[in-house]
């Protein structure tokens, strides 16, 4: 058939027409779905109120688009209007009738409503814990809504919705492995393509031994279909008591010299000091410790510090030392003393007792430490005298003052560091913390080593340069900073 030149026309004209319908029901179509994007951004900031213009508005252009009407029932009902959003939700629904998940929220609010105990425009749910973690789900309050999804697979464990919204609610919490362990669970008991996904997308994520500890978890359900709540630990985790150790190796930066040997030098004018340094010493510690739950921890610590010799100066007066009655000090040998060699080889083991303050996540462990020291400390005390020149005289001539010593030192520390999971029960972290530790009363026997505080000369009130002096008791300051690496095993 051959049509006429009209014919063409109108043709022409139709398929113009028709052209222009689908053009511009697309253009409305993506109206409607950048209009619901943008009120969704906006609910996400709670600014409900022009969230729901933009939902509104998105209705006006695609009046079937379900995205836009649950979009005002998640406003409506975030705004404590709930009779209102349930008719939102509703429509929703009719648009969408295969949306599983919006249809059993409706359920629930519907029958909130239906109830007496539920009070007009409250935000609180019903005394069912399913609805009760739902609403708090619908508030994003992840956390608080974990206690009442557990509590309500406790009571039917045949509902899988309480295990993935448990699996939901662990996943934006950023806890990886227990999210796939319960969207495992749920797809156990309802079998979806969806939540499959979910699950296998997650533990795909986990390291080999959370995925291997996944494995085992439901292994363990699949022989105890009933259990309802597992992780980490069980339930009731939280009032157990966990044992570990605690490796350590440690620098420990000493703040500065003796004060009062600087100090009673100063005084005197003409006494010099040199080699009273500050020092980095290496520590190496052990602490078993016992865990409280998941945020405290109580530690027993055993640290060695082999100072060594690190603590050593030379004593030089620019006159010949005389003793506290004016009288030249020589050596046996009758050689003239202008100062003393002095040195300290020194050990110590720490004893502690303290405690963390843990601050656990998905992958590592942040910690606040405090606790107080105790240290038995050895030292040998060598006193060589020497010349003029700080040259240390003829051997055999050691002061009377030069012998081994003891005392305790007593202090406290701080620590903060962070751990990171390298298993299951298998830990390894930085930390850095500051040391309070002084320690007095050097003793050997009845000997106290002293300081003259009129020279900051060292000795025991026998040693020739002391007759005729009171002295204090040394005290030698340890205080430090620190700095290290530690080690956590628990069982």
């Amino acid at each position: 058939m051959r049509l006429s030149k009209n014919g063409w026309l109108f043709a022409i004209t139709i398929l113009i027409i028709a052209a222009s319908c689908t053009v511009e029901l697309q253009a409305q179509t993506t109206s409607a779905d950048q209009y619901v994007a943008a009120g969704q951004q906006l609910l996400r900031s709670n600014n409900y109120t022009q969230a729901a213009q933009y939902f509104l508005a998105a209705t006006k252009v695609d009046p079937n688009n379900a995205g836009a009407y649950q979009g005002l029932g998640n406003c409506y009902y975030m705004a404590g209007r709930k009779s209102d959003a349930l008719v939102y939700y509703q429509r929703a629904l009719t648009l969408q009738p295969s949306n599983t998940q919006l249809a059993q929220f409706t359920q629930n609010l519907q029958a909130q409503l239906n109830s007496s105990t539920a009070a007009p425009g409250a935000m609180g749910m019903a005394v069912d814990p399913l609805t009760q973690g739902s609403s708090l789900f619908q508030q994003k309050q992840y956390m608080a809504a974990i206690p009442y999804f557990q509590r309500a697979a406790q009571q039917n464990p045949s509902d899988y919705r309480a295990f993935y919204y448990l699996g939901y609610s662990y996943y934006m919490t950023n806890n990886g492995r227990m999210a796939a362990l319960y969207f495992a669970v749920a797809n156990m008991k309802q079998p979806n393509a969806s939540i499959q996904a979910y699950a296998n997308q997650v533990n795909a994520r986990l390291s080999p031994d959370d995925q291997q500890w996944v494995s085992t978890q439901l292994s363990q359900y699949s022989n105890s279909p009933a259990m309802a709540s597992f992780g980490n630990k069980p339930a009731s985790a939280d009032s157990l008591v966990q044992f570990g150790f605690n490796f350590s190796g440690s620098g420990n930066y000493i703040f500065g010299d003796p004060s009062q040997i600087s100090n009673g030098a100063t005084a005197a004018g003409d006494i010099s000091i040199n080699g009273t340094t500050s020092n980095i010493l290496a520590g190496i510690g052990v602490e078993p410790y016992l865990e409280f739950g998941k945020g405290f921890e109580l530690d027993f610590g055993a640290t060695y510090v082999p100072i060594g010799g690190t603590l050593g100066y030379t004593w030089l007066d620019e006159n010949q030392v005389t003793n506290g009655s004016g009288q030249p000090v020589t050596t046996l040998s009758g050689q003239p003393v202008f100062g003393y060699s002095d040195s300290f080889n020194t050990s110590m083991v720490m004893a502690s007792l303290g405690f963390k303050i843990l601050l656990p996540d998905n992958d590592l462990e942040g910690y606040l430490a405090l606790g107080a020291d105790i240290a038995p400390v050895s030292t040998t005390f060598s006193k060589i005298p020497t010349d003029s020149n700080g040259t240390p005289l003829s051997t055999g001539t050691a002061d009377i003052s030069s012998k081994s010593y003891t005392t305790v030192a007593v202090g406290g520390y701080a620590k903060l560091g962070v751990d990171f999971f390298l298993s299951k029960t298998m830990a390894l972290g930085p930390f850095v913390g500051v040391q309070v530790l002084t320690a007095t009363n050097f003793q050997n026997g009845s000997n106290t080593l002293l300081v003259n505080g009129a020279n900051g000369d060292v000795g025991i009130a026998s040693s020739p340069a002391f007759l005729g002096v009171t002295g204090t008791p040394l005290t030698l300051d340890y205080s430090n900073v620190n700095f290290g690496m530690n080690l956590k095993f628990d069982f």
